[in-house]
C-alpha cells in the first residue's frame, strides 16, 4: 500500500521538475564591487515575452577577503523588456540596484551601485559585471530570434 502512494509523488515531483527545468538556467559571472567577485547561481525566468520578464534566482558569490576566501550567498530579481534590464541583488553585506543590457538572455552586461549595510564594507561603490547564462537544449530560457 505504501509503494502505491510514493510511486505517484515520485512521478509527480519528476514531471513538475522537468517544467521548471524548462525554464531555467546556470548562471556564471564575473563582477566587480569594489573588488573582483565571481557568481555562480541559478536563473528562472518567469515570462516567455521578449516585452517583459522576470527572473530571479540565488547565488554564491566568490571573493577573497583580508587573505582569506569568502563564499557568501546573493539573491537577485532582473526585470527585462525589450533588451533593457533593471534589478536589484541582496546578501549579507550589501543592496546593489542596476541597469543594464541583455542580449537574448544569454548575456547579461551591467552597471550598478553597491550599497554596504554590513559593518564590514566588503563591497561598496559603483559596480560592473558581465554574466553568461547556460540553458539546456530547447530551453525557454533564452528570447528567440526571429526572422521576417
Amino acid at each position: 500500500m505504501r509503494k502505491l502512494i510514493i510511486l505517484p509523488l515520485i512521478f509527480l515531483t519528476f514531471f513538475s521538475n522537468a517544467q521548471l527545468l524548462e525554464k531555467t538556467a546556470l548562471g556564471i559571472s564575473y563582477r566587480y564591487t569594489g573588488r573582483n567577485v565571481l557568481q555562480a547561481g541559478l536563473e528562472y525566468r518567469l515570462g516567455n515575452s521578449y516585452e517583459g520578464s522576470i527572473i530571479l534566482g540565488p547565488s554564491l558569490l566568490y571573493t577573497h577577503v583580508n587573505d582569506k576566501d569568502k563564499f557568501i550567498p546573493e539573491i537577485n530579481v532582473n526585470i527585462l523588456r525589450a533588451g533593457l534590464l533593471i534589478g536589484v541583488s541582496a546578501n549579507p553585506y550589501s543592496l546593489e540596484p542596476r541597469i543594464g543590457f541583455s542580449l537574448f538572455n544569454a548575456v547579461f552586461l551591467n552597471t550598478g551601485y553597491a550599497f554596504p549595510i554590513h559593518k564590514e564594507k566588503y563591497f561598496k561603490g559603483i559596480t560592473f559585471g558581465i554574466q553568461f547564462n547556460i540553458a539546456p537544449k530547447h530551453s525557454k530560457f533564452y528570447d528567440h530570434l526571429k526572422m521576417m
